[in-house]
């Protein structure tokens, strides 16, 4: 399908995490296609500001809808959310193709649901586009840009070491970005270690849990306790592929976690009735199906039963192993080579 604009549309909730994914997304296409019209349509820009930098991006907010005169060839619809009746109007008349972006899932439905049509009437198509773990689900967002840092830092430890203001020298250095939650099994697990270790400790929220450790190095002499502020995600990414170990959150994070090849645990974002342990144990199976330790671990993390016994006497085998898994990952699910593809040879076929 031959496509000249792209819209790329995405609702701010009460988190970073969508507008994330969805403002990569759009660089992402503007890397992959540097001559074609490119809007980014969002409901508020307060967390766009923080992450954003200076790529050539339209921004258009949600009240000013009416000001786009017209839809583009390609619309992505992130997260299932909403698109001006306004905008739909003109689309359902001009446009070639939207692509619903979902939320990432490991489960089984996924494959079977991935780029299934939904049929609006018309010349307008529109599939669904499920990121997932599988060679047959839509994959996982790889940005070009991410593997490029990812490898400038492996490559230049010391330079990044001293970026951000760590100076000593450490045996372990580990991350830690989370909802709510008791981390004092943690740090009896890091004390038995009898190394000497630094804890970085991201976001407000994150920095509430661990109150009692800051400023007590007396007690905690080999441990070392340090906030920090509010990153743009390119400079996260940074911090995450200096670490030694990443304690992440919600589906961004997790992602950069995984594709990093590094040990690390995933903080589900809590769902009612325990919906998202369900996804989390779909993902143990994709993941380390045969590891039943290392599954217990992360499903002891979010339930607040923690355990970090495994996760740390195994810490090289562990490492190991991510770093296989993710060498699978970049090789077989990227998902802007198989949303490229998909909207190249296969989206405008009838």
């Amino acid at each position: 399908m031959e496509i000249d604009s792209i819209d790329i549309f995405c609702q701010v909730i009460d988190n970073y995490g969508d507008v994330g994914v969805a403002y990569r997304l759009a660089r992402e296409f503007k890397r992959v296609y540097p001559n074609k019209k490119l809007r980014f349509v969002i409901n508020q820009t307060e967390e766009l500001n923080l992450i954003r930098k200076s790529e050539d991006i339209e921004i258009i907010l949600y009240k000013d809808i009416s000001k786009i005169e017209n839809s583009a060839d390609l619309i992505i619809e992130s997260f299932g959310c909403e698109i001006p009746k306004e905008y739909m109007d003109k689309a359902l008349k001009n446009s070639k193709l939207i692509i619903n972006l979902e939320y990432f899932s490991a489960e089984k439905w996924v494959d079977d649901f991935h780029l299934q049509e939904s049929f609006l009437g018309g010349n307008l198509k529109k599939y669904f586009f499920i990121p997932g773990l599988s060679e047959k689900s839509g994959g996982i967002l790889l940005d070009n840009e991410f593997l490029q840092r990812k490898k400038k830092v492996e490559a230049n430890k010391e330079y990044y070491l001293e970026k951000f203001g760590i100076k000593e020298k450490y045996d372990l250095i580990g991350s830690v970005f989370s909802y709510e939650k008791n981390f004092d099994s943690l740090i009896e697990e890091l004390k038995k270690l009898d190394k000497k270790i630094i804890l970085l400790i991201l976001s407000e929220k994150t920095q509430k849990n661990f109150i009692k450790y800051f400023d007590n190095g007396n007690n905690y002499d080999k441990i070392k306790f340090v906030k920090l502020p509010f990153f743009t995600y390119d400079k996260y990414e940074e911090l995450l592929a200096l670490c030694d170990f990443n304690l992440v959150r919600g589906e961004d994070s997790f992602v950069r976690a995984l594709l990093l090849g590094k040990p690390f645990l995933w903080h589900i974002y809590p769902q009612d009735e325990n919906t998202h342990i369900k996804k989390l144990e779909s993902f143990l199976e994709k993941y380390c199906s045969n590891n039943k330790e290392l599954k217990q671990t992360f499903i002891n993390y979010n339930i607040n039963k923690d355990d970090f016994s495994y996760f740390f006497k195994n810490f090289k085998e562990i490492e190991k192993y991510n770093k296989n898994y993710a060498n699978y990952l970049i090789k077989n699910c990227n998902l802007m080579e198989k949303l490229i593809n998909f909207i190249e040879n296969i989206g405008g076929k009838n």
